[in-house]
């Protein structure tokens, strides 16, 4: 029998596509056979040759291509034609293309990186069948193997600048929406600068009470679901860009190269400290993981670890995740030193410690990361995949 990992070329800096491939070389690994099918005009006759011999599972990242096959006539799609278990396995918030995260059909199950990204789910999203959780195991493979370089700290982030969005925002501040949009990204901003407690989804849902739901269902003629994914949709990366300006901005004097868009205001202020820089696919960039500081993640929600923290892991690199992501709940350990909020100089004196001994901080993050290969294992990962789809089998023929 077979795994077949869908992928998709179109992400930005061809993201999927380095992810297939450490996903097949770690499947393999565990002794299965597995191929990746490119959504293109060649993926139904593919799947068919595949399918002859047998598919076990079928991995869709993000649910991307769950909806191939049904027309505006037939809701029937590709996947239930072939009747093989799909294992959607999500990394963005479920209000990012809210059809992706939808699927009712027996044949589907979503699973989620992020614990609080299950939970939305589970809260807003009618369906049989609950979401489930499950932390990405660290299957990257960039091999930088030990040897850092460069007195200097990373920060891998496209930005979409702040100033840019709630000046938008602030233009259309007479309407509801605006006026909204623009108090969440308060409070959003203020609770990463007050101790980054409270995820900012959480947040958002706080503060859509009854009587402002039904105003917003009213001023867009659109149904209570529809609006509240709009709205969480708009504020997904308010979270994720306030971090990555708090790094900038508090580690103003310190060595750091940011690859990635979106610098452009940033750019303007010729800190001699700072370099902007640009890269191109994101299984080309293992570099930025070399330097002796090691890089400075921002995070999508406080809950989560990221993948770039993940990467940094597999090259024994070192790393400081602006994330609250629950150590302590998970491995059983306080590794409060890899991780910062937004207070004003926490990650300044954090940087100081890493600069003072970068290969201490290092082998900190490397015990960080062997205590999570053994709680969040590839091995225990697969086994779920697997144990997932068989589960699949059995109640699909109830």
């Amino acid at each position: 029998m077979n795994i077949v990992i869908i992928n998709w070329k179109g992400g930005e800096n061809d993201f999927f596509t380095y992810f297939s491939t450490c996903m097949k070389q770690a499947i393999e690994r565990m002794g299965r056979s597995v191929h990746i099918v490119d959504i293109d005009d060649s993926m139904v006759d593919k799947l068919a040759a595949i399918n002859e011999e047998g598919i076990d599972f079928i991995i869709l990242w993000q649910g991307i291509g769950l909806q191939l096959g049904a027309t505006d006539t037939d809701p029937t799609t590709l996947w239930e034609q072939l009747q093989v278990p799909v294992l959607c396995y999500h990394g963005d918030h479920p209000a990012q293309m809210p059809l992706n995260h939808t699927a009712t059909s027996p044949w589907v199950q979503h699973i989620y990186s992020t614990a609080s990204f299950a939970r939305f789910a589970n809260t807003h999203l009618p369906r049989r069948i609950a979401a489930t959780f499950f932390p990405t195991p660290n299957l990257f493979t960039d091999g930088v193997k030990g040897q850092f370089e460069g007195n200097f700290f990373v920060l891998p982030k496209n930005l979409d600048d702040l100033d840019t969005t709630l000046d938008r925002w602030r233009a259309e501040s007479h309407q509801l929406l605006g006026s909204f949009l623009l108090h969440a990204a308060d409070a959003i901003i203020g609770e990463f600068r007050n101790g980054d407690r409270t995820n900012h989804h959480d947040i958002i849902d706080g503060m859509l009470d009854a009587e402002l739901m039904a105003a917003l269902c009213a001023e867009f003629s659109s149904s209570e679901l529809a609006v509240r994914m709009h709205v969480h949709a708009l504020l997904d990366k308010i979270h994720r860009n306030t971090v990555a300006e708090h790094i900038v901005n508090d580690l103003a004097d310190v060595p750091l190269k940011i690859y990635g868009r979106g610098w452009e205001r940033f750019r303007l202020r010729q800190n001699r400290h700072h370099e902007f820089l640009s890269f191109d696919t994101i299984s080309d960039n293992a570099f930025q993981f070399a330097s002796q500081y090691g890089i400075v993640d921002a995070a999508p929600i406080h809950d989560a670890l990221h993948d770039r923290t993940l990467r940094a892991m597999s090259n024994r690199s070192g790393f400081l995740a602006g994330s609250n992501w629950p150590y302590e709940t998970f491995l059983g350990g306080d590794y409060g030193d890899l991780f910062f909020d937004g207070a004003a100089g926490g990650l300044r004196i954090k940087a100081e410690r890493v600069m003072a001994s970068p290969e201490s901080h290092r082998e900190q993050c490397r015990d960080f990361a062997r205590h999570y290969q053994q709680h969040c294992s590839l091995f225990g990962f697969v086994k779920y995949l697997e144990e997932t789809s068989n589960w699949i089998k059995v109640r699909t023929k109830a």
